[in-house]
């Protein structure tokens, strides 16, 4: 039986660790922190007790194998390392964490057979992002050779984001709250890393009520072998999620609702996604079933942390106004 942790209710993408965690039979949750009494309405909804008031007593009164966790970005790289350090694998809503420094340290803990991590990268585990893979592995567009992804997602403010999105210094900015989705992605789909931020930028052009929250978010990034990538990920409305890639051969366009494929000189095809054989169906199980049962892993490790190192160095050329800034190894 895995035994899971659940510490931390501040973002609503625990609900799906807690559900996950009911659904699978070799699952029994052991513990339940949440340290603040702020906003307490996501531990409300999974209708489950608090079984202690702080991870430091959990993690001195009971035993666990897992810990799954949605803090707050900015505290979520200490919760995540406490739990490493105590030999506790660990699942994180994304990001894993807000700097490069606790993502090296991280990843540290977790070298030469140590404790595992994982994320919940959920478009890894949708339809037609997998066929989208297969289409660009399978040369439908040729040689890749620049994306165009749009992941704006409504801002919500002040009613629908946890409050503490809007307290200076929990959030740890935009580029690496919503990108790690769409670079993760294109890795996946690519085959290829992210090398170098051209340039980024995070501004606030229209939320005078909170002036250090990063609205507008956007980047430029190479990947290896030359492909730009161009990112908008502000918070605005949108469809969120739309990917455009270009390549020799033609030129493929993809959300949530379908696939079109343009080849060079030929008319708009619309590709059905179809039934794909993925095996598992959430990065929640994904990890279960390889801690609990020895399975291997869908989404590895170290994609893990190089998806996380891409955006963390967007984020910071955004932050800092660096320019040609390279994507440092992880």
């Amino acid at each position: 039986m895995l035994r899971i942790a659940l510490v931390g209710f501040r973002h609503g993408h625990m609900l799906s660790f807690v559900s996950m965690a009911r659904a699978l039979d070799y699952c029994e949750v052991v513990g339940v922190v949440e340290e603040s009494d702020d906003d307490l309405s996501i531990l409300e909804r999974t209708e489950l007790q608090r079984t202690h008031p702080t991870f430091d007593d959990l993690l001195a009164d009971v035993g666990f194998d897992l810990v799954a966790t949605a803090e707050y970005y900015a505290k979520r790289g200490s919760v995540i390392i406490k739990a490493l350090e105590h030999g506790k694998h660990v699942i994180t809503d994304k990001p894993l964490c807000t700097s490069i420094d606790e993502l090296r340290t991280i990843k540290g803990l977790c070298d030469e057979g140590g404790p595992e991590v994982s994320m919940q990268l959920s478009m890894r585990f949708g339809a037609p992002y997998e066929r989208m893979r297969k289409l660009v592995q399978g040369g439908a567009i040729g040689d890749f050779l620049a994306a165009t992804t749009f992941g704006q997602h409504p801002l919500g403010y002040p009613d629908s984001r946890p409050g503490w999105y809007f307290e200076d210094g929990k959030h740890g900015g935009t580029i690496n709250d919503i990108l790690i989705h769409g670079a993760d992605m294109l890795r996946y789909v690519t085959g290829r890393e992210f090398e170098r931020v051209v340039a980024a930028e995070a501004w606030n052009a229209s939320l005078p009520e909170v002036p250090f929250f990063q609205v507008g978010a956007q980047c430029l990034l190479t990947m290896t072998g030359g492909p730009r990538v161009l990112a908008d990920v502000s918070y605005m409305p949108g469809r969120s999620w739309q990917f455009f890639l270009t390549g020799t051969g033609g030129y493929l366009a993809v959300d949530s609702r379908g696939i079109l494929l343009r080849p060079s000189g030929g008319a708009d095809q619309e590709v059905e996604v179809g039934e794909i054989d993925l095996p598992f169906g959430s990065a929640f199980e994904d990890f279960a079933s390889h801690l609990e049962h020895g399975t291997e892993r869908f989404l590895p490790q170290e994609e893990v942390f190089r998806s996380q190192m891409a955006v963390l160095a967007a984020q910071r050329a955004a932050d800092t106004g660096e320019r040609d800034l390279p994507v440092p190894a992880i």
